[in-house]
């Protein structure tokens, strides 16, 4: 809902000095992907309705990977179709993978305070993807919960977004930092990933993913 005007004038209050976006559709949020040019090169590889695929190259030390933002489908029809898709992205990949997501999924009962509790089911799916492509849920230091909305007059708070790392790239960079934003004007905060947590914060580490 916020016109190409605005979203630059936003992009530049954040200090980002690039940006890439997938627009609104059916119904679903917009993806942002924010990051400074200055020590890496991002190349758009392709977009579809829910995600877009960068090729990025670190240029101190030319660490490659491919970097995917996605937002998956709310709706449970949908969540399947979805997660085979990315599945079968998985064997065509070669390069370390990097995923940073909405994945509407949660891992683990703490991943959701106050409303139904989750139930194992409700886990299954992101769990059964992570070991299918040899991946983990990527530590975040801070804030736990991205989500938060009052449904039924109860404050409910979710871990929905997150960034997964394949085993490869989790070698390729084992000293990351991963944090969530505040929460702002919208039910989700965004996700940031500096990939070398050993370093000075330099902006061309950093990329900052959010749908809107």
């Amino acid at each position: 809902m916020v016109n190409e005007q605005n979203m630059e004038l936003i992009v530049r209050h954040l200090g980002f000095l690039q940006y890439d976006t997938v627009p609104t559709f059916n119904h679903g949020g917009e993806i942002w992907c924010l990051w400074n040019p200055i020590n890496i090169e991002v190349n758009v590889i392709s977009k579809e309705n829910r995600a877009i695929h960068y090729h990025v190259i670190e240029k101190v030390n030319n660490k490659q990977f491919i970097l995917l933002a996605i937002y998956a489908h709310a709706q449970e029809k949908n969540k399947d179709s979805f997660c085979q898709h990315l599945k079968q992205l998985n064997n065509s990949i070669n390069l370390p993978w990097c995923i940073m997501d909405d994945f509407n999924e949660m891992l683990c009962s703490s991943d959701k305070v106050e409303g139904v509790p989750l139930t194992i089911f409700r886990t299954r799916r992101l769990n059964d993807f992570l070991n299918h492509t040899r991946s983990s849920d990527a530590n975040v230091q801070g804030r736990v919960f991205t989500w938060k909305k009052i449904l039924r007059g109860q404050l409910i708070y979710k871990n929905l977004d997150r960034v997964i790392f394949r085993e490869d790239y989790a070698q390729l960079f084992p000293l990351y930092l991963v944090s969530n934003g505040p929460f702002t004007c919208r039910d989700h905060a965004f996700v940031l990933l500096n990939t070398e947590l050993a370093h000075p914060t330099r902006w061309g580490t950093n990329f900052k993913y959010q749908h809107s």
